[in-house]
């Protein structure tokens, strides 16, 4: 099992000229230079949960006593040095998943090793949920969700892997983007456009655009991938189902390219009770269209989020959390 790179050091990164108008909330200072262990170090607690690329499982400091989410890769041949550049891009985010130490394992190899974050993964705590997330916890963990892309993509930083399970919660209502083994750099050291490839991640949530063989993107394109995923992941916690092929348990991958690309929108359905702010934010981020789909600086002022009841909202999403903990 492969595993991914920690940063010894976070790295802040300046604006590009593009994005000085964005309004992306302010990350806090850099956060300490992850410490050195040796996975020798951890006792194994149990599993947090599995996705298509990684595994995340508790482990507790044997000198310590503290408790931590470990991440181990399953990709043979990870791109370390690009995971490397988006953690270092990405320290000091609020409502992104902070690295505080690298795990050296057997033969060397590093395993990525999240914060004192006590996490589970969203998808896990929320699909318990029959008949979905009510729409005051969903805008919420929506707006969690929203500013955390807003920070990665204010750094140059696409996520490619947008999705319920790539969110972690915890019992404070706190939500964080997580596993970056799929995100991209988009700028390059001069800040020049790159061309990037985005037929990694989980097909689920890919946007048409995605399924082309090959298929690369500039900065606005694989920013606009990632508010697809985004549009899915609401829609889907909104539903309480998976919402692309709503009648099957595991859709073949024809099945979603069929579905995705050729298949009616993707959109909340005309008979569910769901506000038109809720419509709104959904359909904003599912356009077929790349250069149609809102950007992430417009949904944080989307009326899904700006008109909702902020301490009502943060109640309902804690109280939801801690529920299904």
């Amino acid at each position: 099992m492969a595993c991914s790179v920690i940063p010894t050091a976070p790295h802040r990164v300046g604006f590009l000229p593009h994005q000085m108008m964005m309004r992306v909330p302010a990350a806090p200072p850099p956060t300490p230079a992850p410490e050195e262990l040796r996975l020798s170090d951890l006792d194994s607690v149990g599993d947090l949960g599995a996705g298509g690329f990684a595994r995340v499982s508790k482990a507790r400091h044997r000198r310590t006593g503290a408790v931590f989410a470990l991440k181990m890769s399953y990709d043979a041949d990870p791109d370390v040095e690009e995971e490397a550049e988006v953690l270092r891009r990405a320290a000091g985010s609020p409502h992104v998943a902070r690295v505080c130490a690298r795990v050296h394992g057997r033969r060397n190899r590093i395993f990525g090793f999240l914060g004192k974050f006590s996490p589970r993964n969203f998808s896990l705590v929320l699909c318990r949920r029959r008949g979905g997330v009510p729409e005051p916890a969903l805008a919420e963990a929506a707006a969690h969700c929203v500013v955390g892309l807003a920070q990665l993509h204010s750094r140059g930083v696409a996520h490619l892997d947008v999705k319920p399970d790539n969110f972690l919660a915890s019992s404070r209502g706190e939500i964080k983007i997580s596993d970056f083994n799929t995100s991209r750099i988009l700028y390059g050291g001069a800040g020049e456009r790159l061309q990037v490839p985005i037929t990694a991640g989980t097909r689920a949530y890919f946007s048409p655009e995605r399924f082309a063989p090959r298929a690369r993107a500039g900065p606005h394109g694989a920013m606009a991938a990632d508010v697809w995923g985004l549009g899915v992941t609401v829609l889907e916690l909104f539903l309480g189902r998976f919402a692309v092929v709503p009648d099957v348990d595991k859709a073949s991958a024809a099945e979603l390219e069929l579905a995705i690309c050729h298949g009616e929108p993707l959109r909340v359905p005309e008979e569910a009770e769901a506000s038109p702010e809720l419509r709104g934010f959904v359909a904003a981020c599912l356009q077929w269209e790349p250069a149609r789909r809102a950007t992430v600086p417009q949904l944080l002022g989307h009326p899904f989020l700006t008109r909702r009841d902020v301490e009502a909202s943060r109640r309902a999403l804690r109280d939801l959390i801690v529920q299904t903990l």
